[in-house]
C-alpha cells in the first residue's frame, strides 16, 4: 500500500491532472483503516515530489513539476481529507482543496513566470514550423497574449476539474450514491467572488483578478451542469435530446457558470446541504 501511495506522488510529478484525480480516488481506502490516519497515510503523495525537488531546486526548468505535485496534487488531497475530518462535509473539503489550487495557481505564475512565457513561446515557434501559414491569421496572433494573461487559469481550471472529478467518485466509493445532478455548493461561496471584485480597481492586479475569477467559476460551472442534468432526469428520456443537451452544455459553460452561480442563491433544485463523514 505504502508503494501505491509513493508511486502516485511520482504520477502526479509527471502529470498533475491525471495524479490528483487518481490520488483522490485512492485515498479513499484510507478511510478503510481504523488503526493508521487518512491524512498520515497521505503525507506518503509527497514524498517523491519533495525528494525531486531538493535535487532540482537550483533548476527552475526542473523544479516546477515537483511543486506542482507537492502544492497542486499532494497537499490539495492532504488539505481536503484534513478538512473532510474536521468538518464532516465533503463540499467543504472540496471548496477549501480548490482554494489552494487557485492560490497556488497564481503563486506558480509568478514563481516560474519566465519558464512558463518561454514554454508559450516555445509552442508558438513549433506552431509556426508545422502550420506557418495558418499562424499568420491575426486571430491566431493576436491570441498569444491573451494566453499569456490566462496562463494561471489554463493550469487552477483544469486542476479544479480534476479534484471535482476525484471528490465525486470519492463520494460514490463510500456509498453515498453522490451524483453531478446533486451537486451543490454553499450559500457563502459567492462571498469569495464579492471578495476578490475590488481587485478590478487596480490596473496592476487585473491579471490577478481575471485568472482568480476563472478558477472561482469552475465549481458553479459544474453545478450549472448539475442543474440541467437534473432537469433532464425528471423528463422522459429520449437519447437525442440528451445527446443535443448535452453538446448545447459543452459549447455554453459560461452559461453553465452562471446558472450554477443563480443556483447558489435560489436553489432550483431544494437540495438539502447537509454534508456526512463517509
Amino acid at each position: 500500500m505504502p508503494f501505491i501511495s509513493l508511486l502516485l506522488g511520482a504520477l502526479a510529478t509527471f502529470n498533475p491532472f491525471i495524479g490528483l484525480l487518481v490520488m483522490m480516488i485512492y485515498s479513499h481506502n484510507f478511510f478503510r483503516s481504523l488503526t493508521e490516519k487518512p491524512v498520515n497515510r497521505a503525507l506518503l503523495f509527497l514524498v517523491f515530489p519533495v525528494v525531486m525537488a531538493i535535487f532540482s531546486f537550483k533548476n527552475p526548468t526542473t523544479l516546477i513539476f515537483p511543486i506542482d505535485a507537492i502544492f497542486g496534487a499532494g497537499l490539495v488531497v492532504i488539505l481536503y481529507l484534513y478538512a473532510l475530518i474536521k468538518q464532516g462535509n465533503p463540499i467543504i473539503a472540496l471548496i477549501f482543496a480548490a482554494l489552494l489550487i487557485t492560490v497556488y495557481g497564481v503563486a506558480r505564475y509568478y514563481l516560474f513566470s519566465s519558464y512558463l512565457l518561454n514554454s508559450l513561446d516555445q509552442s508558438f515557434a513549433q506552431m509556426e514550423k508545422i502550420m506557418p501559414q495558418a499562424m499568420q491569421n491575426e486571430n491566431l496572433t493576436q491570441m498569444k497574449p491573451m494566453l499569456q494573461i490566462l496562463l494561471p487559469a489554463s493550469w487552477t481550471t483544469s486542476q479544479i476539474l480534476s479534484l471535482s472529478a476525484g471528490h465525486l467518485i470519492f463520494l460514490h466509493l463510500g456509498g453515498s450514491h453522490s451524483e453531478l445532478r446533486n451537486f451543490k455548493l454553499p450559500t457563502f461561496y459567492n462571498l469569495f467572488i464579492i471578495a476578490i471584485l475590488p481587485l478590478y480597481f487596480f490596473p496592476q492586479l487585473h491579471t490577478v483578478f481575471i485568472n482568480v475569477l476563472l478558477a472561482l467559476c469552475v465549481l458553479p460551472m459544474v453545478e450549472g451542469i448539475g442543474v440541467i442534468i437534473n432537469l433532464l432526469s425528471k423528463r422522459k428520456p429520449h437519447i437525442l435530446i440528451n445527446i443535443l443537451v448535452t453538446i448545447l452544455v459543452l459549447l455554453n459553460l459560461p452559461l453553465m457558470a452562471l446558472i450554477g452561480f443563480a443556483d447558489i442563491w435560489i436553489n432550483f433544485r431544494k437540495l438539502n446541504m447537509k454534508g456526512n463523514l463517509l
